[in-house]
């Protein structure tokens, strides 16, 4: 387990950096010149959905490239990508360079569905929910750090020197990985592992039930990243709700804080308990409360149900994710969580622009359609996945 303790501490360095200033890139986008309202939305829009489109369309490339080379090279690959193109994010002088940089970063994206793979085959089968619990959890709790921190570095010093830390500790993280951690069955030096079996979209299907995780891996990080984005609207549309921006920003740290007890307490539980179970409990609980934030009229209540949220659904994504590495042989995960990565990546590049049109036709409307969308989670794992169950 030394090498999950290893990736633990490498993913919370790196998403605390990226933390730092994926926040405020809609400033950003102002700083660089930008006035109108409705183009900074655009822009900061199409900025928040270029970098997982890109990367969601390598992935399985990058995930076989992974099976055949080693998984440290290529988290090395991304991390050393990303200190440099971050720090370039840093000196841009337009918001069209700002986009060619995070296209750019796409390319080198992908950092943490290879993570998981490196995860789901760094610990005993029987270990394996917890490995991938404790990698999300180190993702899911920058998100209470890193966003208080960036905004102090970007209040004090300027938006752009949030960039620098970011490519800073991209780059520590990156030291770590070459010092702390060691290739699992890595292939002899010089030279590639034999070649895995190739996992071409069409073969996938004979892995039972694969599609229905990466479906569900879909939903649950649409869900995630919608409410990441509704929550700061929501808040500004309660009325008399004092300091909008730190009120925003305690709730989404809360609400990071609960996901992180929620991601360690399913991969305990999933020891014991099918992990099939657990997430559909989870969706089936965690739908109506994403429902009920519509109805709220104060921000005690949204925090508390935001909350509640976070313990129903923080550990979705590492249920899927364990799904995914029982489906899948050793030998070719990092390829299916390739595949796993498109997933992932379709729901992190589409939430931000239908939770805009969402928002725009009914804000208390965009909170139910998360709560169908958790529940048609659970439907299908209910009805469309016998053998997961």
């Amino acid at each position: 387990m030394r090498n999950v303790w290893a990736l633990t501490l490498i993913v919370f360095v790196a998403f605390v950096g990226f933390q730092f200033f994926s926040p405020f890139l809609p400033l950003y986008v102002h700083e660089l010149g930008v006035t109108d309202p409705t183009h900074i939305a655009l822009w900061s829009g199409a900025l928040a959905a270029v970098t997982p489109a890109v990367s969601g369309a390598l992935g399985p490339l990058f995930g076989r490239l992974a099976d055949r080379y080693g998984r440290k090279l290529m988290l090395m690959r991304s991390l050393v990508g990303f200190t440099f193109i971050i720090g370039a994010m840093g000196l841009v002088t337009s918001v069209e360079q700002l986009f060619a940089a995070r296209f750019l970063m796409g390319l080198f994206a992908g950092f943490t569905p290879m993570a998981m793979a490196v995860a789901s085959v760094s610990a005993p089968r029987e270990r394996v929910p917890a490995a991938i619990g404790m990698v999300q959890s180190a993702q899911l709790l920058s998100g209470a750090v890193g966003p208080a921190a960036g905004g102090y570095v970007a209040s004090h010093f300027g938006i752009r020197h949030a960039f620098f830390v970011t490519a800073v500790m991209c780059a520590l993280a990156s030291a770590c990985l070459l010092v702390l951690f060691k290739e699992v069955g890595a292939a002899a030096p010089g030279g590639p592992r034999p070649a895995p079996a190739r996992l071409a979209l069409r073969e996938i299907v004979r892995y039972p039930n694969f599609l229905v995780v990466l479906l569900l891996l879909m939903a649950a990080q649409f869900v995630d990243r919608g409410l990441a984005l509704l929550i700061p609207l929501r808040v500004a549309a309660l009325p008399g709700t004092p300091a909008i921006a730190a009120t925003s920003g305690a709730i989404i740290s809360v609400a990071a804080i609960t996901a992180t007890v929620s991601a360690n307490a399913v991969a305990r539980l999933a020891r014991d308990v099918a992990p099939a179970r657990l997430l559909r409990t989870a969706l089936l609980i965690g739908g109506p409360l994403c429902a009920a934030m519509a109805l709220v009229h104060g921000w005690p209540a949204l925090l508390v149900l935001r909350a509640l949220v976070g313990l129903a659904l923080g550990g979705a994504i590492t249920l899927a994710y364990t799904l995914g590495a029982d489906i899948v042989p050793a030998e070719n995960r990092a390829a299916a969580f390739g595949w796993l990565a498109l997933g992932v990546q379709i729901g992190t590049a589409s939430s931000p622009l239908l939770t805009g049109v969402l928002a725009a036709v009914s804000l208390p409307g965009a909170f139910v359609v998360y709560g169908v969308v958790a529940l048609a989670g659970a439907a299908l794992l209910a009805f469309g996945a016998r053998g997961l169950r």
